[in-house]
């Protein structure tokens, strides 16, 4: 058996849909490709080329001799069927062909798309490809696979719920394929190479009004910046950087009043969908345009500092949205002489509500009110409240007054003060700069 074809089934073993089938086969072959390797001076298996070796496509290797470590035929081909998988000794092309694929560009519907994808927003974008795919008439997905990272994720489960094929991150040669790619919140940078592969290119679906908000946390961004208008975008790939291809679609919506990132992420999820598959019926023909110049903004990722309040320079708007935006994520925190505090279930406080408090307290004050029960924290403008705290161990608004502050002087404690650069003058400067 030629070294190509160890190289191929050795990636085979690290496939997990298919190493509790191969069993004990390929746990005794990976001990034979090391052997082999050592005395062949291919110790380095990543030195051999790969020739279109994904998930054992195997290409030039003879049928292993009696003894060799190997998979029968009929064992072989099961396997294949139970996982999508391929195992043959063709090409990439012609496994395409052989699966009905046609290698020349399609210009009308139904597409054969290759979907990447990580988190629930991607869910809700895939969800609706593949009711389509199952729709009884006027279908733009004919056939649906499914790209994501490793390992266990939302997309994946519900892949493999509704029995769509999937493939682990990074992918090998598909040329010939797929029609398109559709990507939403997948995380990584996609390459040129892997866009070259679909003669439509790969289409993202992005949650906002490009050019605002470019990068991975745009749901997020936009709670923070307290906008009153969003959208979702449809766009093609560019290689090198994040969402900077260009528009093929664009919905306008209103932000809800008072509305959290989940809340938010299933509107714009919705609009998305809706929007891609108008978008799939009118690929051939949808003219292009490059993003405008002005107002480009970058969500960066969401970093822990920015659960942290800081009492002297934000304002109750600003923690306000901060909470909405970051709480299904990680709680709001703060600190009490030195020691960690989290904040929990905010809710708006008025300033009758602590009058007494209210004349010469300082940002980071503590009191509580009994009428509502919650404790009253002044920022840079106001109160804000919340019902429940971890400090050593969580607990509600009335046992931390009963165990702590009611045990003080004045009935007071002050919180400290941690810069988390959510002030609106600190916030700007950062989201104007692309790092």
């Amino acid at each position: 058996m030629m070294y190509t074809q160890y190289k191929c089934l050795y990636h085979l073993h690290h496939s997990r849909a298919v190493h509790q089938q191969l069993g004990l086969y390929l746990h005794s072959l990976k001990r034979t490709i090391t052997k082999i390797a050592s005395q062949s001076n291919l110790s380095n298996l990543n030195s051999v080329p790969r020739v279109s070796c994904q998930y054992g496509k195997l290409k030039q290797c003879r049928r292993p001799r009696a003894g060799e470590y190997s998979i029968s035929g009929r064992n072989k081909h099961n396997l294949c069927d139970y996982h999508r998988l391929f195992l043959s000794t063709i090409s990439t092309q012609q496994h395409c062909q052989s699966r009905g694929y046609c290698t020349e560009k399609r210009g009308t519907p139904p597409w054969r798309i290759l979907f990447f994808g990580s988190d629930v927003f991607s869910v809700k974008i895939l969800q609706a490809l593949q009711e389509n795919r199952s729709a009884c008439s006027d279908t733009l997905v004919e056939t649906l696979d499914v790209v994501s990272t490793k390992g266990q994720n939302s997309v994946k489960t519900y892949a493999e719920t509704v029995g769509v094929s999937i493939r682990d991150w990074p992918i090998p040669d598909l040329t010939g394929c797929y029609d398109v790619g559709v990507l939403a919140s997948f995380g990584y940078l996609v390459p040129g190479k892997v866009i070259r592969m679909f003669p439509h290119g790969i289409l993202n679906v992005h949650p906002s009004l490009l050019p605002r908000w470019r990068g991975a946390s745009p749901l997020v961004h936009t709670i923070l910046s307290r906008d009153k208008v969003t959208g979702v975008t449809i766009m093609k790939l560019r290689p090198k950087h994040f969402d900077v291809g260009t528009v093929l679609a664009q919905e306008k919506m209103l932000v809800p009043d008072g509305c959290t990132t989940p809340q938010l992420l299933d509107v714009t999820a919705r609009r998305g969908s809706h929007l891609l598959l108008r978008t799939l019926g009118t690929l051939s023909t949808i003219q292009e345009k490059e993003q405008v110049k002005d107002g480009v903004t970058y969500a960066h990722k969401v970093r822990p500092a920015m659960a942290y309040i800081d009492w002297d320079r934000q304002t109750m708007e600003e923690i306000q949205a901060q909470y909405r935006a970051l709480s299904h994520m990680m709680p709001l925190r703060s600190e009490l002489n030195g020691y960690p505090v989290k904040l929990l279930d905010m809710n708006i406080v008025g300033e009758d509500d602590v009058a007494g408090a209210a004349a010469a307290a300082a940002p980071g004050t503590v009191v509580f009110d009994k009428k509502q029960k919650i404790l009253c924290v002044r920022c840079q403008n106001g109160w804000v409240g919340f019902e429940n705290i971890v400090f050593k161990k969580k607990m509600s608004a009335q046992a931390f007054y009963n165990g702590y502050l009611s045990k003080v002087a004045e009935r007071k404690l002050l919180l400290d003060s941690i810069k988390n650069g959510l002030d609106t003058e600190s916030y700007m400067q950062r989201v104007l700069q692309r790092v």
